[in-house]
């Protein structure tokens, strides 16, 4: 139990390189999941979407500015 508290304590601290590797984890994950499912095999399909695809970018250009403030936005004190 106590190693479980260790990890999740480096993981989550501000001042770990691992609290960096687990945002970027996080990052990475919801871009994956934006990027796979704005993937269309279809231009035809796409083409008719392309509303949905510009409010879908949009969505992952606004997540991915928040998910870069939290993986570089804390200064070391």
């Amino acid at each position: 139990m106590e190693v479980l508290r260790e990890i999740l304590q480096k993981a989550f601290a501000v001042d770990s390189i691992w609290s960096v590797v687990t945002r970027g984890a996080i990052w990475l994950g919801i871009a994956l999941v934006i990027i796979v499912s704005m993937d269309k095999p279809n231009p035809d399909q796409s083409l008719k979407d392309l509303k949905s695809n510009l409010g879908f970018f949009l969505m992952f250009i606004l997540l991915t500015s928040g998910l870069i403030y939290l993986l570089f936005g804390f200064t070391a004190v």
